[in-house]
């Protein structure tokens, strides 16, 4: 008797665990919900109750408030933070020093800046012109890493 109420708890217990999916539209319902995240659209995606957040955010705050929302979701064991903080200032005056550039000025590039980390990205270059490309993004100032996501 005692073991068949004990299988029937554990039973009870493991069918009220969330899915990977509940758990990932519950999140999202709570980032939508809240005036703080709903505009930021930021990426959600959960692998064995741990959910992962990506995307851009303004301020270290509007990351802490997708955090704290994504943490109080029903199911969630850990919340991995994969946001950046845009730096937009930053990201313009790389923007502007490679449209400045005579050789690689005209092609399409786009550029994000995570405090002084600078990402450029481009299905558009060769390899001389990456390596071009991530020279003039390195010496603007306040730029202390450029991460070549460029083909």
């Amino acid at each position: 008797m005692k073991l068949t109420l004990l299988c029937l708890i554990a039973g009870l217990s493991l069918a009220c665990i969330p899915s990977e999916a509940d758990i990932r539209r519950d999140v999202v319902a709570q980032l939508a919900a809240n005036p703080s995240t709903a505009s930021l659209g930021l990426s959600v995606s959960a692998e064995n109750r741990v959910v992962y957040l990506t995307g851009k955010t303004a301020t270290k705050e509007e990351q802490q408030r997708a955090i704290d929302l994504a943490r109080a979701v029903r199911g969630v064991k850990l919340v991995v933070n994969q946001m950046w903080i845009n730096n937009a200032a930053l990201a313009d005056k790389v923007k502007a020093a490679i449209t400045a550039d005579a050789v690689v000025g005209n092609i399409p590039i786009e550029v994000d800046a995570n405090e002084g980390a600078v990402r450029l990205m481009s299905d558009q270059t060769n390899r001389d012109e990456r390596a071009r490309l991530v020279q003039i993004a390195s010496a603007v100032e306040g730029v202390q890493r450029v991460e070549d996501q460029m083909k």
